[in-house]
């Protein structure tokens, strides 16, 4: 089933930065696919500040020392994600793997723009002097480093048995040395009917959540409009499998507060009140008018 498709640091990072290694994973599996009519009127130092990314960096924690391992269209290392080490390129499972013209060239931008928002940067800092600038663009975890897992192609279509091999990939080689794999960014939905219990990819997340991976995913961008509990679309797999992090999107209206904040129009409810009772887990900025950069085809 197909779909189109959004150094090293100390190993011992305490509590507080995998924490924040999953809210950089949230942001991005929210923000990724949303159509430019929903899009936030919102930069990335709006989001940060919002979100409270920008507490954790003055802190200390910017994500340093954890790798998010994104499964995607591939990453090109544009601005802000071509410094030494923040980038490191996985297998190319894609339908473009065996073209030399193609293999690992995000030739669509879903998975470069969506590593810039977990954690592209423009310029290096200190915590302090992260947290205080307010002109460079700065992901949500600016120190962390990305692991590109190349499953969609160069069309953004993806069958889901590569995805099920990228996240097989990641869970093989997450510990390996220079690897700290703490996160997978997963912006995948399909429209499968089965349970989790008999989905060939819950069963893939759930092993990665058993390797001690917090796995995010994208709750999908088919709308979610309800106007009885049953017209629910509920949502998509994997974002259905208990073991995730299924995100939703909200609409923040140009505000830093939560309290306007609404559910775009896009993003999938949950369907609480029907037999699968699964709602998102958190919802998050659902788009940004001003992005980080994409790559030129076949840049």
């Amino acid at each position: 089933m197909g779909r189109t498709l959004g150094p090293q640091g100390d190993r011992t990072a305490p509590r507080r930065s995998a924490r924040l290694a999953v809210l950089l994973g949230v942001v991005g599996a929210a923000m990724v696919g949303a159509p430019v009519a929903s899009a936030v009127d919102a930069s990335m130092q709006d989001v940060t500040e919002t979100i409270g990314a920008r507490d954790y960096w003055r802190a200390g924690f910017t994500g340093a020392g954890v790798d998010v391992a994104v499964i995607d269209t591939g990453v090109t290392g544009v601005q802000g994600l071509d410094a030494p080490g923040k980038l490191l390129l996985g297998p190319d499972l894609s339908f473009d793997s065996q073209s030399p013209e193609l293999a690992q060239r995000d030739a669509y931008g879903h998975g470069t723009h969506l590593a810039g928002i977990i954690a592209g940067r423009d310029v290096a800092g200190s915590p302090a002097q992260l947290a205080a600038d307010a002109t460079s663009f700065l992901g949500v975890a600016p120190d962390a480093r990305i692991v590109s897992v190349r499953a969609g192609d160069f069309g953004g279509e993806v069958d889901v048995t590569q995805v099920i091999a990228a996240i097989d990939w990641v869970v093989e080689h997450r510990n390996d040395p220079g690897f700290n794999i703490r996160v997978i960014n997963l912006a995948y939905a399909n429209d499968s009917l089965q349970s989790h219990t008999v989905d060939p990819i819950a069963h893939a997340v759930e092993a990665a959540w058993k390797a001690g991976i917090v796995v995010v995913v994208s709750g999908g961008n088919s709308g979610g409009f309800v106007i009885q509990p049953s017209d629910s679309k509920g949502l998509m797999h994997p974002a259905r499998d208990p073991f995730v992090i299924a995100v939703g999107a909200s609409e923040t209206h140009g505000t830093p507060t939560y309290s306007d904040d609404t559910v775009a129009g896009f993003s999938n409810l949950g369907d609480g009140q029907n037999n699968q009772k699964r709602n998102p887990d958190v919802v998050a900025a659902g788009g940004l008018r001003r992005e980080p950069p994409r790559p030129r085809r076949f840049r």
